[in-house]
């Protein structure tokens, strides 16, 4: 959610006489307390909710371009929108997949739409063989997709392959469309 461009709050003149009075005001407060409430998640992220529940919490996911499952040992992840912007923290790691083609991460919100491929993150792999010297994360623009690359000096950028096994250590910043 991004931040409001409007605030609409209850008028006086549509509550009538003096004994309105009383649900005026508490109309009144009941907005500006929403508004409050809103301003403060975008401004802080979605932290909590009334209930103190951690809403930060994200299961990461891992696909391949060829459908497939992941036998997972573990799925940590964080999410926190702070309006437009997104920032995710994963620890995946699996034991076996049936997933092939190209490695991609499920993300929790859109991914704005972009010429081009601005978003760009961190990831430590362990037990993964690539090309190159390193991977990296993109939020493919207008989709739900962290594609994992691989890089190196003097190399073609390439989607990585879906590894057999292996840990993903990933951190991406990107901004996801407004109003989801």
């Amino acid at each position: 959610m991004s931040l409001p461009t409007t605030i609409t709050l209850p008028l006086r003149a549509d509550y009538g006489d003096k004994e309105d009075l009383d649900r005026y005001i508490r109309d009144l407060v009941f907005e500006l307390q929403s508004m409050y409430e809103n301003l403060t998640e975008n401004i802080n992220g979605y932290i909590r909710n009334s209930g103190d529940i951690d809403q930060s919490q994200w299961l990461p996911t891992l696909n391949g371009s060829v459908a497939g499952t992941f036998t997972y040992t573990q799925q940590v992840g964080w999410s926190i929108r702070q309006g437009i912007y997104t920032e995710v923290f994963a620890d995946i790691i699996w034991s076996a997949t049936t997933a092939t083609g190209n490695i991609y991460l499920e993300l929790p919100y859109k991914v704005a739409n972009s010429d081009g491929m601005p978003f760009v993150g961190t990831v430590q792999p362990s037990n993964i063989a690539f090309a190159g010297s390193n991977l990296v994360i993109n939020a493919i623009p207008n989709t739900y997709r962290g594609e994992i690359w691989s890089i190196g000096s003097g190399l073609a950028t390439t989607n990585l392959a879906v590894p057999a096994s292996g840990r993903l250590i990933i951190h991406l910043r990107y901004i996801g469309l407004d109003g989801e």
